[in-house]
Protein backbone atom coordinates (compact mmCIF):
# COMPACT_ATOMS: atom_id res chain seq x y z
CA UNK A 1 0.00 0.00 0.00
CA UNK A 2 1.19 3.28 -0.71
CA UNK A 3 1.55 5.88 1.72
CA UNK A 4 -0.83 8.26 -0.25
CA UNK A 5 -3.44 5.71 -0.18
CA UNK A 6 -2.70 4.81 3.87
CA UNK A 7 -3.02 8.36 4.71
CA UNK A 8 -5.97 8.78 3.56
CA UNK A 9 -8.08 5.61 4.96
CA UNK A 10 -7.39 3.47 1.95
CA UNK A 11 -6.82 -0.04 1.81
CA UNK A 12 -6.24 -2.75 -1.21
CA UNK A 13 -9.26 -4.64 -2.00
CA UNK A 14 -10.47 -7.39 -4.64
CA UNK A 15 -12.17 -6.52 -7.97
CA UNK A 16 -15.44 -9.03 -6.01
CA UNK A 17 -15.47 -6.06 -3.65
CA UNK A 18 -15.25 -3.37 -6.13
CA UNK A 19 -18.12 -5.15 -7.94
CA UNK A 20 -20.05 -5.34 -4.92
CA UNK A 21 -19.43 -1.38 -4.22
CA UNK A 22 -20.93 -0.83 -7.26
CA UNK A 23 -23.64 -2.60 -7.23
CA UNK A 24 -24.64 -0.68 -3.83
CA UNK A 25 -23.83 2.89 -4.74
CA UNK A 26 -23.60 3.00 -8.97
CA UNK A 27 -21.36 5.04 -11.39
CA UNK A 28 -20.39 5.94 -14.74
CA UNK A 29 -20.20 2.94 -17.19
CA UNK A 30 -16.29 3.65 -17.70
CA UNK A 31 -16.50 2.08 -13.90
CA UNK A 32 -18.96 -0.60 -14.33
CA UNK A 33 -17.15 -4.02 -13.10
CA UNK A 34 -18.28 -5.80 -16.74
CA UNK A 35 -16.57 -3.06 -18.41
CA UNK A 36 -13.81 -3.06 -16.12
CA UNK A 37 -13.90 -7.37 -16.79
CA UNK A 38 -13.59 -7.44 -20.16
CA UNK A 39 -10.65 -5.00 -20.07
CA UNK A 40 -8.69 -7.59 -17.37
CA UNK A 41 -9.04 -10.26 -19.24
CA UNK A 42 -7.80 -8.88 -22.43
CA UNK A 43 -4.58 -8.29 -19.81
CA UNK A 44 -3.35 -5.32 -21.69
CA UNK A 45 -3.74 -2.75 -18.59
CA UNK A 46 -2.80 -3.14 -14.79
CA UNK A 47 -5.77 -2.70 -12.45
CA UNK A 48 -5.14 -1.37 -8.89
CA UNK A 49 -8.32 -1.86 -6.67
CA UNK A 50 -9.16 -0.05 -3.71
CA UNK A 51 -11.75 0.20 -0.53
CA UNK A 52 -12.37 3.00 2.26
CA UNK A 53 -14.35 1.32 5.25
CA UNK A 54 -16.21 3.25 7.63
CA UNK A 55 -17.58 1.47 10.68
CA UNK A 56 -16.48 -1.95 9.22
CA UNK A 57 -18.32 -1.57 6.51
CA UNK A 58 -17.08 -0.26 2.79
CA UNK A 59 -18.49 3.04 1.57
CA UNK A 60 -16.64 3.78 -1.52
CA UNK A 61 -14.31 1.91 -4.43
CA UNK A 62 -12.49 2.92 -6.97
CA UNK A 63 -9.42 1.55 -9.32
CA UNK A 64 -6.94 3.06 -11.14
CA UNK A 65 -5.50 1.82 -14.57
CA UNK A 66 -1.91 1.30 -14.91
CA UNK A 67 -1.29 3.24 -11.43
CA UNK A 68 -2.08 6.46 -12.43
CA UNK A 69 -5.48 7.13 -14.32
CA UNK A 70 -8.95 6.73 -12.06
CA UNK A 71 -11.23 5.34 -14.87
CA UNK A 72 -11.35 3.23 -17.90
CA UNK A 73 -10.04 5.71 -20.63
CA UNK A 74 -10.80 3.29 -23.90
CA UNK A 75 -13.05 5.57 -25.91
CA UNK A 76 -10.93 6.30 -28.86
CA UNK A 77 -10.96 2.69 -29.59
CA UNK A 78 -14.35 1.14 -28.12
CA UNK A 79 -18.00 3.26 -27.79
CA UNK A 80 -17.06 3.87 -23.69
CA UNK A 81 -16.72 7.56 -23.47
CA UNK A 82 -14.56 9.16 -21.11
CA UNK A 83 -16.47 12.63 -20.10
CA UNK A 84 -16.81 12.02 -17.18
CA UNK A 85 -15.88 9.90 -13.77
CA UNK A 86 -18.61 8.73 -11.36
CA UNK A 87 -17.28 6.80 -8.27
CA UNK A 88 -19.15 4.04 -5.92
CA UNK A 89 -19.06 6.03 -3.25
CA UNK A 90 -21.96 6.46 -0.29
CA UNK A 91 -23.50 10.10 -1.33
CA UNK A 92 -22.96 10.71 2.77
CA UNK A 93 -19.85 10.16 3.22
CA UNK A 94 -16.82 12.40 3.13
CA UNK A 95 -13.67 11.28 1.58
CA UNK A 96 -10.03 11.97 0.66
CA UNK A 97 -9.32 10.39 -3.34
CA UNK A 98 -5.64 9.95 -3.37
CA UNK A 99 -5.54 9.51 -7.18
CA UNK A 100 -5.97 12.44 -9.41
CA UNK A 101 -8.66 13.16 -12.05
CA UNK A 102 -9.98 16.03 -13.68
CA UNK A 103 -12.99 14.40 -14.96
CA UNK A 104 -14.99 13.85 -11.55
CA UNK A 105 -18.86 13.97 -11.96
CA UNK A 106 -20.04 16.75 -10.11
CA UNK A 107 -22.33 14.36 -8.22
CA UNK A 108 -18.75 14.09 -5.85
CA UNK A 109 -19.05 17.38 -5.73
CA UNK A 110 -20.04 17.69 -1.42
CA UNK A 111 -18.36 14.05 -0.76
CA UNK A 112 -14.87 14.47 -1.80
CA UNK A 113 -12.66 16.74 -0.22
CA UNK A 114 -9.96 16.97 -2.16
CA UNK A 115 -11.50 18.04 -5.31
CA UNK A 116 -12.67 21.51 -7.01
CA UNK A 117 -15.58 22.64 -9.52
CA UNK A 118 -13.69 25.99 -9.83
CA UNK A 119 -10.36 26.42 -10.26
CA UNK A 120 -9.09 25.81 -13.76
CA UNK A 121 -12.12 23.33 -14.67
CA UNK A 122 -13.97 24.51 -17.94
CA UNK A 123 -14.95 21.02 -18.89
CA UNK A 124 -19.02 20.40 -19.05
CA UNK A 125 -20.85 17.43 -19.71
CA UNK A 126 -24.98 17.29 -20.80
CA UNK A 127 -27.07 15.58 -18.69
CA UNK A 128 -30.37 14.90 -19.65
CA UNK A 129 -33.08 16.81 -17.62
CA UNK A 130 -35.14 15.04 -15.41
CA UNK A 131 -38.63 15.94 -15.91
CA UNK A 132 -40.09 17.52 -19.71
CA UNK A 133 -43.02 20.10 -19.92
CA UNK A 134 -46.18 18.60 -20.86
CA UNK A 135 -45.95 20.41 -24.25
CA UNK A 136 -42.49 19.37 -25.55
CA UNK A 137 -43.63 15.60 -24.32
CA UNK A 138 -46.78 16.04 -26.56
CA UNK A 139 -44.81 17.79 -29.55
CA UNK A 140 -41.92 14.74 -29.23
CA UNK A 141 -44.46 11.61 -29.29
CA UNK A 142 -46.27 13.16 -31.70
CA UNK A 143 -43.64 13.88 -34.03
CA UNK A 144 -42.63 10.00 -33.28
CA UNK A 145 -46.07 8.79 -34.10
CA UNK A 146 -45.86 10.52 -37.24
CA UNK A 147 -42.99 9.34 -38.96
CA UNK A 148 -44.27 5.63 -37.70
CA UNK A 149 -47.71 5.93 -39.55
CA UNK A 150 -45.62 7.25 -42.17
CA UNK A 151 -43.83 3.43 -42.61
CA UNK A 152 -41.22 4.34 -39.93
CA UNK A 153 -40.29 1.73 -37.62
CA UNK A 154 -38.18 1.91 -34.11
CA UNK A 155 -36.75 -1.24 -33.08
CA UNK A 156 -34.66 -1.55 -29.06
CA UNK A 157 -31.13 -2.79 -29.55
CA UNK A 158 -31.45 -4.83 -26.82
CA UNK A 159 -33.20 -7.44 -29.12
CA UNK A 160 -30.21 -7.55 -31.41
CA UNK A 161 -27.29 -9.30 -31.62
CA UNK A 162 -23.88 -7.97 -30.82
CA UNK A 163 -22.76 -8.02 -34.72
CA UNK A 164 -26.20 -6.76 -35.88
CA UNK A 165 -25.58 -4.04 -33.86
CA UNK A 166 -22.06 -3.75 -34.83
CA UNK A 167 -22.95 -3.21 -38.33
CA UNK A 168 -25.58 -1.02 -38.03
CA UNK A 169 -24.02 1.40 -36.24
CA UNK A 170 -20.65 1.39 -37.83
CA UNK A 171 -22.72 1.65 -41.50
CA UNK A 172 -24.58 5.01 -40.12
CA UNK A 173 -21.53 6.32 -38.26
CA UNK A 174 -19.73 6.38 -41.86
CA UNK A 175 -22.96 8.21 -43.38
CA UNK A 176 -23.22 10.16 -40.62
CA UNK A 177 -19.50 11.82 -40.71
CA UNK A 178 -17.96 10.18 -43.53
CA UNK A 179 -13.72 10.34 -43.03
CA UNK A 180 -14.49 13.44 -40.96
CA UNK A 181 -14.50 11.61 -37.61
CA UNK A 182 -12.95 8.13 -36.78
CA UNK A 183 -15.61 5.27 -36.48
CA UNK A 184 -14.85 2.25 -34.20
CA UNK A 185 -14.06 -0.85 -35.83
CA UNK A 186 -16.50 -3.20 -36.21
CA UNK A 187 -15.14 -6.41 -34.35
CA UNK A 188 -14.30 -4.46 -31.25
CA UNK A 189 -17.90 -3.25 -30.73
CA UNK A 190 -19.05 -6.14 -31.49
CA UNK A 191 -16.38 -7.78 -28.64
CA UNK A 192 -17.38 -5.73 -26.17
CA UNK A 193 -20.90 -5.73 -26.28
CA UNK A 194 -20.89 -9.76 -26.11
CA UNK A 195 -18.97 -9.24 -23.18
CA UNK A 196 -21.66 -7.16 -21.55
CA UNK A 197 -24.94 -7.71 -23.15
CA UNK A 198 -26.51 -6.57 -19.92
CA UNK A 199 -25.54 -2.99 -20.61
CA UNK A 200 -27.34 -3.22 -23.92
CA UNK A 201 -29.88 -0.26 -24.49
CA UNK A 202 -31.14 2.65 -27.00
CA UNK A 203 -32.96 2.15 -30.45
CA UNK A 204 -32.68 2.32 -33.61
CA UNK A 205 -34.64 3.62 -36.15
CA UNK A 206 -35.70 2.57 -39.99
CA UNK A 207 -37.22 3.88 -42.71
CA UNK A 208 -38.75 1.67 -45.56
CA UNK A 209 -37.12 -0.74 -43.98
CA UNK A 210 -33.63 0.99 -43.91
CA UNK A 211 -31.67 1.97 -41.35
CA UNK A 212 -31.41 5.96 -41.01
CA UNK A 213 -30.20 6.56 -37.30
CA UNK A 214 -28.62 4.78 -34.19
CA UNK A 215 -27.83 5.61 -30.94
CA UNK A 216 -25.54 2.96 -29.00
CA UNK A 217 -26.35 3.67 -25.47
CA UNK A 218 -24.92 1.57 -22.36
CA UNK A 219 -26.94 1.13 -19.33
CA UNK A 220 -25.08 0.84 -16.09
CA UNK A 221 -27.51 -0.53 -13.26
CA UNK A 222 -26.84 -0.59 -9.72
CA UNK A 223 -29.49 -0.66 -6.72
CA UNK A 224 -30.68 2.89 -6.75
CA UNK A 225 -29.90 4.34 -9.95
CA UNK A 226 -29.14 3.74 -13.53
CA UNK A 227 -26.14 5.40 -15.52
CA UNK A 228 -27.04 5.83 -19.18
CA UNK A 229 -24.35 7.03 -21.35
CA UNK A 230 -24.42 7.21 -25.38
CA UNK A 231 -21.39 7.98 -27.50
CA UNK A 232 -21.29 9.60 -31.10
CA UNK A 233 -24.57 8.11 -33.08
CA UNK A 234 -24.92 7.50 -36.39
CA UNK A 235 -27.50 9.00 -39.47
CA UNK A 236 -28.16 8.12 -42.83
CA UNK A 237 -28.02 12.27 -44.20
CA UNK A 238 -30.84 11.50 -47.11
CA UNK A 239 -33.52 11.68 -43.84
CA UNK A 240 -32.53 14.68 -42.71
CA UNK A 241 -35.84 16.37 -43.37
CA UNK A 242 -37.21 13.45 -40.35
CA UNK A 243 -34.66 14.82 -38.26
CA UNK A 244 -34.12 11.07 -37.29
CA UNK A 245 -31.29 12.24 -34.95
CA UNK A 246 -33.66 14.05 -32.53
CA UNK A 247 -36.68 11.20 -32.44
CA UNK A 248 -34.52 8.94 -31.71
CA UNK A 249 -32.95 10.86 -28.80
CA UNK A 250 -36.19 11.31 -27.57
CA UNK A 251 -37.14 7.69 -27.88
CA UNK A 252 -33.75 6.68 -25.65
CA UNK A 253 -34.67 9.02 -23.03
CA UNK A 254 -38.24 8.03 -23.06
CA UNK A 255 -37.31 4.01 -22.60
CA UNK A 256 -34.57 5.13 -19.57
CA UNK A 257 -36.91 7.29 -17.63
CA UNK A 258 -39.87 4.54 -18.28
CA UNK A 259 -37.20 1.60 -16.65
CA UNK A 260 -36.13 4.23 -14.10
CA UNK A 261 -39.68 4.85 -12.61
CA UNK A 262 -40.40 0.85 -13.22
CA UNK A 263 -37.28 0.00 -11.01
CA UNK A 264 -38.07 3.42 -8.93
CA UNK A 265 -34.66 4.07 -9.19
CA UNK A 266 -32.79 7.37 -10.26
CA UNK A 267 -31.75 8.12 -14.07
CA UNK A 268 -28.73 9.86 -14.78
CA UNK A 269 -28.37 10.18 -18.38
CA UNK A 270 -25.25 11.45 -20.00
CA UNK A 271 -24.88 12.86 -23.56
CA UNK A 272 -21.04 13.89 -24.06
CA UNK A 273 -19.49 17.47 -23.78
CA UNK A 274 -20.71 20.66 -23.92
CA UNK A 275 -19.38 22.86 -26.49
CA UNK A 276 -21.00 25.84 -28.04
CA UNK A 277 -21.56 24.50 -31.52
CA UNK A 278 -23.53 21.16 -29.89
CA UNK A 279 -25.99 23.67 -28.76
CA UNK A 280 -28.50 21.42 -30.15
CA UNK A 281 -27.76 18.95 -27.16
CA UNK A 282 -29.56 21.79 -24.69
CA UNK A 283 -33.31 20.63 -25.75
CA UNK A 284 -32.34 17.74 -24.02
CA UNK A 285 -29.39 18.32 -21.18
CA UNK A 286 -28.84 20.97 -18.81
CA UNK A 287 -24.59 21.05 -18.44
CA UNK A 288 -22.47 20.39 -15.32
CA UNK A 289 -18.87 21.17 -14.79
CA UNK A 290 -16.57 18.19 -14.16
CA UNK A 291 -13.93 18.69 -11.03
CA UNK A 292 -10.65 17.51 -10.38
CA UNK A 293 -8.89 15.81 -7.92
CA UNK A 294 -5.67 17.67 -6.08
CA UNK A 295 -3.63 14.97 -6.05
CA UNK A 296 -0.86 13.76 -2.75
Amino acid sequence: MSLKHAITGWESCGFDVYAETYQKYGGSVNMHPGIVEFFMRKGQRDFSFWQYRKNGAVCAAYFTVNNKEVGLNVWREYPVSFDEVMLPVSAEQKIWLPDKTNRLSSRHRDNIINSTFFYRTKRRICRVKTAFSGKTSKKRNGELRKFMAMGGQCYRLSDMSPKEIAGLYVRLFKLRFADRVRCYEEEKIEALLSAVPQLIFGNVLFYADAPCAIDLVLSAGSDSLVYFDVPNGGVDPKYSTFSPGSMLMWANISDARNLCSAQEKEMVFSIGLYEQEWEYKLRWADTAKTGKVIGF
